[in-house]
């Protein structure tokens, strides 16, 4: 996260203070968020930014929907991204998933947040905004355009991890394991172990597996007829994990490591790691892995 006293990081003690009462002095925009959401880490960096640039016109509070969980049904969290603007100690305006730049600018725009007089951009954090700019084109869907700008932007600075690992990202989700590949072995040596670089790698680990001929929802139709099938409920588990629901994935393989735990030697259990390294310091590592520890032992 950006070092700034415009940004600060929500828990269960700090949110009345930072984000009600803190609201009565300022706009309080609320990013919340988790980690092993692709779209919050597109826009996380966008809205980081605009913090710094507007210089205490509004102050940006990040709550891990993971990690205070209860906060987040409290306030009805069904997406994510999901942005909230408090005012006054009222909730104003929201708005969901991954916006460009520009639409997050006119958003702030609407309710007369402008950055503040004298900032100097010179001074402002850097901010690598052609992985920010590409991955907004991701998420709305213009995944060539996104590959090309960032393939462009890699041509110029070879070896950096941003735009290697959001690159992969970008050709693990067109199919293109090769180059996906490429980016993780391209990374400097103080970033193949990076928890970003573990999540492209489970990633990639778990989409060399995926049956992409056959939607989640084909899958699922199939074990409703097949329940026993072992080939289909895996498929299912690394499809759902792929598809974004992780925990639904998980389950899947944990299923399979209870019920046919030797199955092609092995796999759900080497899977399910590889979806602890997509995980990272989510609170779903810990639960699972001592789920996978109780059905091992």
């Amino acid at each position: 996260m950006a070092d700034s006293p415009h940004i600060i990081v929500l828990d269960e003690e700090n949110f009345m203070e930072v984000v009600v009462e803190g609201s009565v002095n300022h706009p309080v925009l609320v990013d919340f968020w988790a980690d092993w959401c692709g779209p919050c880490k597109s826009l996380m960096p966008i809205l980081e930014k605009l913090a710094i640039e507007y210089n205490g016109a509004f102050v940006l509070a990040k709550l891990d929907t993971e990690a205070h969980q209860g906060i987040a049904q409290q306030l009805g969290i069904r997406s994510l991204p999901t942005v909230k603007l408090f005012h006054q100690q009222q909730l104003v305006d929201e708005f969901m998933g991954a916006l460009p730049e520009t639409e997050v600018r006119a958003f702030l725009d609407k309710h007369n947040i402008v950055a503040a007089d004298g900032a100097d951009d010179e001074e402002q954090a850097p901010v690598n905004t052609a992985v920010a700019d590409a991955m907004a084109l991701y998420e709305q869907g213009q995944v060539d355009t996104a590959r090309e700008q960032l393939q462009a932007a890699q041509a110029e600075d070879p070896a950096n991890p941003e735009i290697l690992l959001a690159l992969g990202q970008i050709c693990v989700s067109m199919g293109d394991l090769e180059t996906a590949s490429t980016c993780l072995g391209a990374l400097p040596d103080d970033q193949k172990e990076s928890s970003a670089a573990n999540r492209l790698s489970g990633t990639l680990e778990l989409a060399r597996e995926a049956d992409t001929s056959k939607t989640v929802q084909t899958l699922q139709q199939e074990l409703e007829a097949q329940p026993d099938s072992s080939d289909i409920r895996y498929q299912l588990a690394i499809s759902t994990a792929l598809s974004g629901d992780v925990q639904s994935g998980m389950d899947g393989l944990l299923e399979l490591v209870k019920t046919d735990p030797d199955y092609n030697e092995g796999a759900p259990r080497k899977k399910l790691l590889a979806l602890f390294n997509v995980l990272g310091d989510d609170p779903l590592t810990g639960q699972y892995r001592r789920k996978l520890a109780t059905l091992l032992n």
